[in-house]
Parts: C-alpha cells; sequence; structure tokens
C-alpha cells in the first residue's frame, strides 16, 4: 500500500547540497519513492519517456542510461523511482541521518553567455542543465536546473542584454533580451567537453518560405574543432535527412582550398580520391557530363581554371582566409604587341571565331576543322606560335588559342615577345586565391535571397526533390559542410525549403553546390574516413586541410 509522505509523522526530507528539495515523495514497504521528473532535472538530468513505458535519462557530458519500466513506479501520469537506484545510477553521494535523505551532485557551471543577432543567446555550462523556457511572463526567461550561480568572474563573457535574477538554490534564472511575444527555437548542442543552449526566436516565415521543423539526432565529435552532426526535419514534402560538419577556429587552423581532379580540368574524380589527404571536403561546381568540364568560376591557388556561368553564386576565398559569397562578372584580356584583346572563354572547346584561355591544368585536346592558331607561353613568354587544326597542352604550359576571324587578335606575335593575361572580377575580390561556383546563393547576411531567374536556373531545377550540397557560415562564424540526403528514409529538398533549413541551422550566409548524384562530404577521423553520399566522379571539391 502506498501512502504520500507529507501524512506521516515519519515522512523523509530530502536535502540536495544542504538546501531543501521539495519533490513529492511516496514510501512502500520501506523504500522511499520519488517523482522522477522533479528529482531527475534538479540532480541536471533530462528525461525522455517512451511509447513502451521505458524512460532515457541523459546527464553530464554524454552519459545516458535507458531505465526499464519494471524500474519505475506510475501513479496517474506521474512516474516514481527508488531513491537509492536514482543515486547509484547517477553516481550521487547519498547519506540518511534518522529520515533525513542528504544527497550530494556538483552542480553545472555557467562558462560563456553569447548574444548573437536577432536576439538569439547562446548559454554554454561545463555540463548538461534541464531548462524551462517560460514566455507568457515578459521579458522573456529561462531557468537552468542544477547549476552553480554566475559570478562577474566567469566565462568568456555575459550576452548583451541577459540579465540574472534570484531563484530557488540550484536554479539559475535569466531574463532574454526581447519583449515581444513570440515563439522561440531550443537547440542542444553537445560536446566532449562542453554542453551549450542555443535559444532564438523563431520569426514567422514569408509567404514565399517553405516551413520545416529541425531537430538534432546525433552528434559526434571529431576533433576539438569539428563536429559531425545527423539532423532529422519534418517538411511539407516529406522527412528529410542532413548529414553535416560544423567547424570552429577553421580560419586560425585550417585552411580552404579547392580541388581538381589528378588528370587535370576535363577529368573526373570520386570526392574520396580528389580528398585523400583532406580533413574534409565536399563537392562543389557543376559539370558538363559530356566534356567532364567544370561548370562556373574556379580557381586554385591564385589561377583561373573555368570563368562564371552568367551571375551564378560564387564563393571566393581570399589568401588571408576571408570569404566572400558573391555572385561574379569576369572580364578577361591580353596585352598583345601593345593591345588590349578580349578573350571569350577560359578551358572550352573552341567555337568559331573566339580566342580562348588554356591553364596548364587543361587535360583534353584543342581541336577545330579548320586550322587554328595557338601561342604558348611560360608565364607571360612566348615560346611558340603554330597553326593547325589540334593542339595538344603539355601540363606544364599556358596556350591562347584562337579561330577564325580571331586569329588577327593574336596578330604577328613571335616567340619570345611577351603576353600579358588580365583579369577582373566584379565585384572585385583582392587576393582571392580559391573560388567554387555552383548555386544558387541561398543566405546572405541572414536574409534568404534565392533568385533562380537571376542565376538561370529552371524552375523544375528549383522544384524538384533532389539530394542537395551546401557550403555556409554561420552567425558565430562556423563553417558548416551540409549534405541533404535523398534515399528511403528522405526525400530530398527544393531549393526554397533548403534556404529555410540552413537558416534553422544558424547559417548567416550559404551557397548551394552541386547536388543529386554529386552530392557527398567526407571527412576523417584518425585513420578512418566517412563518406555521406555518393562516389560519383565529380569535377571540383572545396577541402578543409589543417595549416
Amino acid at each position: 500500500m502506498l501512502c504520500a509522505a507529507n501524512t506521516s509523522a515519519q515522512a523523509p526530507k530530502l536535502f540536495l547540497n544542504g538546501y531543501t528539495l521539495r519533490v513529492p515523495i511516496l514510501i512502500q514497504e520501506s523504500k522511499t519513492l520519488v517523482s522522477l521528473h522533479e528529482i531527475a532535472r534538479r540532480l541536471g538530468m533530462d528525461l525522455i519517456r517512451d511509447d513502451d513505458g521505458s524512460v532515457l535519462l541523459r546527464w553530464g557530458l554524454g552519459r545516458r542510461l535507458s531505465l526499464k519500466s519494471e524500474e519505475l513506479h506510475a501513479r496517474g501520469p506521474t512516474l516514481y523511482i527508488e531513491l537509492e537506484r536514482l543515486a547509484q545510477i547517477a553516481d550521487i553521494r547519498l547519506f540518511k541521518l534518522g529520515s533525513e535523505y542528504h544527497l550530494w551532485s556538483a552542480p553545472a557551471r555557467l562558462r560563456a553567455v553569447r548574444t548573437l543577432s536577432h536576439n538569439s543567446v547562446i548559454f554554454t555550462f561545463d555540463a548538461r542543465v534541464p531548462f524551462e523556457l517560460q514566455t507568457k511572463a515578459q521579458p522573456v526567461t529561462i531557468r537552468f536546473f542544477h547549476v552553480h550561480s554566475p559570478s562577474p568572474s566567469q566565462g568568456e563573457g555575459w550576452g548583451e542584454g541577459v540579465r540574472f535574477s534570484p531563484d530557488e538554490p540550484g536554479v539559475l534564472r535569466a531574463h532574454l533580451p526581447i519583449n515581444a511575444t513570440t515563439s522561440w527555437q531550443a537547440t542542444v548542442i553537445e560536446s566532449e567537453r562542453e554542453f551549450s543552449l542555443w535559444l532564438r526566436p523563431i520569426v514567422a516565415p514569408m509567404p514565399s518560405e517553405s516551413r520545416a521543423l529541425l531537430r538534432t539526432e546525433t552528434q559526434t565529435r571529431i576533433n576539438e574543432d569539428i563536429l559531425y552532426l545527423h539532423a532529422r526535419a519534418v517538411t511539407l514534402a516529406g522527412p528529410v535527412s542532413l548529414r553535416y560538419l560544423k567547424i570552429s577556429h577553421w580560419k586560425e587552423r585550417y585552411r580552404l582550398v579547392t580541388l581538381l581532379p589528378p588528370d587535370g580540368i576535363g577529368s573526373l574524380a570520386p570526392l574520396d580520391q580528389l580528398a585523400s589527404q583532406a580533413l574534409a571536403a565536399i563537392n562543389a561546381n557543376f559539370f558538363d557530363p559530356q566534356s567532364q568540364l567544370p561548370i562556373g568560376l574556379l580557381i586554385k591557388d591564385g589561377l583561373l581554371q573555368s570563368a562564371p556561368h552568367g551571375r551564378r553564386g560564387t564563393l571566393a576565398i581570399t589568401l588571408f582566409g576571408d570569404l566572400d559569397f558573391v555572385a561574379p562578372k569576369l572580364t578577361l584580356s591580353a596585352y598583345i604587341l601593345g593591345q588590349r584583346v578580349a578573350i571569350d572563354g577560359v578551358n572550352r572547346p573552341p567555337h568559331t571565331n573566339g580566342l580562348f584561355l588554356y591553364t596548364n591544368r587543361y587535360a583534353l585536346p584543342i581541336r577545330r576543322d579548320l586550322p587554328i592558331k595557338a601561342v604558348r607561353l611560360r608565364g607571360n613568354l612566348v615560346l611558340s606560335v603554330s597553326e593547325n587544326s589540334i593542339v595538344l597542352p603539355d601540363g606544364e604550359t599556358t596556350l591562347l588559342v584562337a579561330t577564325g576571324a580571331a586569329r588577327s587578335r593574336l596578330g604577328g606575335v613571335r616567340p619570345g615577345e611577351r603576353i600579358e593575361i588580365s583579369q577582373r572580377l566584379e565585384p572585385a575580390l583582392p587576393f582571392v586565391r580559391e573560388a567554387v561556383s555552383a548555386g544558387p546563393l541561398l543566405l546572405r547576411d541572414g536574409q534568404i535571397v534565392l533568385d533562380i531567374k537571376a542565376e538561370s536556373f529552371s524552375d523544375e531545377f528549383a522544384r524538384a526533390l533532389a539530394a542537395r550540397s551546401v557550403f555556409a557560415l554561420t552567425e558565430s562564424d562556423e563553417l558548416l559542410l551540409v549534405t541533404v540526403v535523398k534515399d528511403s528514409t528522405s526525400v530530398g529538398v527544393d531549393l526554397q525549403t533548403l534556404a529555410s533549413l540552413m537558416k534553422a541551422l544558424g547559417a548567416r550566409d550559404a551557397l548551394a553546390l552541386d547536388g543529386g548524384s554529386s552530392s557527398a562530404l567526407l571527412f576523417r577521423q584518425g585513420a578512418q574516413r566517412t563518406l555521406i553520399g555518393s562516389r560519383r566522379p565529380i569535377a571540383a571539391a572545396l577541402a578543409l586541410i589543417p595549416r
């Protein structure tokens, strides 16, 4: 027979770290049972109830345990557990003095509070903390359980506008810097070293935006800077699976570089072959499946390898590691015998009446039915001039090749003379070292900027439910390498939903890369390499390598 403890003269009293715990207690056959939900959060434990009656407990950093239904005692909607059993699970010291139970457990410590744009706030602790968000009162407040009260000397600083006020012992109350009534989204980020909670208001989507509910499923620490996450989204079209890397301290510790197939421009290679030495990599540019040539702006080691395709979205990386998300226009020309002449294309099969530049990475024979004029360069120095119907790249020199009437642009140039080739990007990208392009641009400065017409994509391409790849930068300057899977568990996404999902992941700027069967993400953990997506050969990739 169970009886409520508060009706008994010998009702036990509970103390945690010296202060009284007021949680529902039951006595059954001399066993002390406590309300699992109430005492768990007071001890810093989260619980998740399953349909089969079991309960998953989470606490500390990565610690978890599933409780079977036979270990629990249900009274209506409330679950009870034996106090001694819970103390044993959580390694909590428990002493009994008469009818008093004294529990000793180290509370979590608040390490930092950071306020980002759009009133979002990140709280970082040294261990998991249960929380309770209260949005009815103004301002919005959040209560954290089993936490040391903060002191001014703690952490790396407090977020602007966040205010703390007294609460019960062991409970930390924070007032958030917003007064407007709104909905809030909470994202938990857990690693081997810390536990963070990211709170941000959910702005009502514009009519053109797609709605999606996003939830993080698992996360794995690759190293101290890289986290691998699996998230699931519920969209109007169906379930969507996202696999992505979140990379911090990238600018100080890593370099982003363009990868090309070892056989050169005009050949393809799978991502795991391209990125055999990289710490992480993702597929990049579109390519022509017939010629195998990349499509869109491509710069490797400061050298132009492919010209922009219209005004499609581009990621440019400077010598200093700065990132620009742009849609550039290229003007390419050569200074020959005192005259500036236009160059019509880079690393492309020559068409009639045009002048074309071929870099030392171009790997395909250059042919026309009628004779073509070719100037071979090493640096700016002319090595040879020839007129044939076929020219073979040698992997070491640069070629200027003219067809038809455009042969006059090369004039009477001779070996030993100098030709200067210049490129101008608009907008200007000083010190650009690497660049990849696919598109469309999804986000700029936290706003959706998707414009498929401006970037010359079809409505059919934009609406297709497909696997997708994305490169993004967050509000807190973390990199996101994202792949959206399309398989039996994931329907894929259209571009509008993709942009919304990137916002939900916290991206500030985001660029879609080639998708479909080209979509792939690779990362290394020690000697083990993991490839998500396809092994379809591709024309270019973007990789992260240590400095």
